[in-house]
């Protein structure tokens, strides 16, 4: 089937193969009129502005003053040529500003749809999202009396650096009504290590309490603070806390970090999030809330590869079918580089920075490995299977199928351990892993975006 079409000063014509013919296509040009046969040269006014197996030609720079004529002749490779199909566009130059506007709108609607779906999922994901109020920075309090603490003598200090660490909100709303008692341990002295004090508030079990904020977290650990001092906020969501460290520099004062630990009661951890995802908490309490909109999606790429493999209905739209592929291929190909270099970059900073729970695996344990090294192998399994040639049906159907059981197993461990950035981008990444192979194990032969080599543009 052949369509041609005019707009403003491109001309397009297209065509597409009955099941799996492959013709050879020769297009002539002249702005004399259509051309008798496929031999006809610059002697006979024509002259040849395509020749290949691909499925468009596109001609731009056409002037309205100027009239053209395209005759197409196709065959089976080798064969005799076959006079196909003539145009003649017509010289009338559509207004520059009205056909954009026609495309814009054309592509409000058929184009930008998906884009609308996935604004209105981030709107709803961003209405839950806190103000600053309650993060322990550390910016309160009184700074004169810090200021004058680093000049007075040790319990001086101690004691001005403890009213700047109870008068902080974040530390405050937990101390709020317990009967705490305090260990506090001095660190550092010089140059080098500037001072400072550890904070252990501890209280009984029965006033055990539940933390929901964001509280900064040093690099260092759970041991001795050590300089640079580098703190990151965390979001941390944690229960049965019946003890709070609070690490602070004298000079400033400065609150280092603020660490829910274990007391009279062990702590359980719920969350442990950073950049990105704490900016979200109303999606880190609820990962659940995307689980039936992967499974839609599951069941329309289902259907949808069910009904073109019993019968492949042709159309053709502003763009011809290859440029589909290519363009689709390249995004897909995009999409498996970086969610890779996203996962590789989650695990470093799992597995180099701080970790409030004290029990269990965690990503800079040796037991944790093989969990960190599979999501990323199955993407690096989709680079190799979309850049080689062939269709690939039973390696993609089962890449489908251990993308989704992955996915299942991370929106587990996020819902009944500790919710973390590692285990909500594998369930986010691995979900939309396992809808790109659906269509590729299950579409019809011609509709499959890996049916050939590495993309080109020809």
């Amino acid at each position: 089937r052949v369509m041609a079409r005019a707009v403003g000063d491109c001309f397009t014509i297209a065509w597409d193969y009955p099941g799996r013919t492959l013709l050879e296509v020769r297009i002539l040009r002249s702005e004399q009129g259509p051309a008798a046969t496929a031999d006809d040269g610059p002697d006979q006014g024509q002259e040849i502005v395509y020749q290949d197996v691909t499925g468009s030609f596109r001609d731009v720079g056409l002037r309205a003053d100027h009239g053209r004529h395209y005759t197409v002749f196709a065959r089976h490779p080798g064969g005799e040529w076959t006079r196909w199909s003539e145009y003649s566009p017509p010289r009338e130059r559509r207004a520059g500003w009205r056909e954009l506007g026609r495309l814009f709108k054309k592509g409000l609607r058929t184009r930008l749809a998906p884009v609308v779906v996935l604004l209105l999922c981030a709107a709803a994901l961003t209405a839950g999202w806190p103000g600053a109020a309650g993060a322990g920075d550390g910016s309160g309090g009184d700074e004169q009396l810090g200021a004058a603490a680093g000049k007075q003598p040790a319990s001086a200090a101690l004691a001005a650096t403890q009213a700047y660490v109870e008068a902080d909100a974040s530390v405050a709303v937990v101390l709020a009504g317990k009967d705490a008692t305090l260990e506090a341990t001095a660190w550092g002295g010089t140059q080098a290590e500037p001072a400072g004090f550890t904070f252990v508030y501890r209280w009984p079990a029965a006033g055990a309490t539940s933390v929901n904020a964001e509280w900064p977290l040093l690099r260092s650990g759970n041991g001795t603070p050590s300089s640079p001092y580098d703190s990151i906020p965390y979001r941390l969501r944690v229960g049965d806390v019946s003890a709070l460290r609070v690490d602070a520099l004298v000079a400033g004062p400065e609150i280092l970090q603020v660490m829910p630990a274990n007391g009279e009661s062990d702590i359980v951890l719920k969350e442990q999030t950073w950049k990105p995802f704490s900016w979200f908490p109303w999606f880190t309490e609820r990962p659940y809330v995307l689980a039936p909109v992967f499974v839609v999606c599951f069941v329309l790429l289902m259907a949808r590869a069910w009904r073109r493999s019993r019968a492949w209905n042709r159309r053709l739209p502003s763009m011809t079918r290859h440029d589909r592929q290519f363009i689709g291929r390249v995004a897909i190909l995009v999409f498996l580089m970086a969610g890779f270099a996203w996962q590789f970059y989650e695990g470093w900073y799992a597995a180099t920075g701080p970790s409030v729970g004290s029990s269990g695996s965690s990503a800079g344990d040796l037991t944790s490995l093989p969990l960190l090294l599979i999501p990323p192998g199955l993407f690096v399994a989709g680079l190799v299977l979309e850049l080689s040639a062939g269709h690939h049906r039973g390696s993609w159907g089962l890449l489908a199928v251990l993308s989704g059981a992955v996915c299942v197993f991370n929106l587990a461990t996020a819902l009944t351990g500790a919710t973390t950035n590692l285990n909500l981008s594998y369930y986010i990444l691995l979900a939309v892993l396992a809808l790109i192979s659906i269509p590729r194990a299950f579409s019809a032969g011609k509709m499959g975006w890996s049916r050939g080599n590495a993309p080109h543009y020809g």
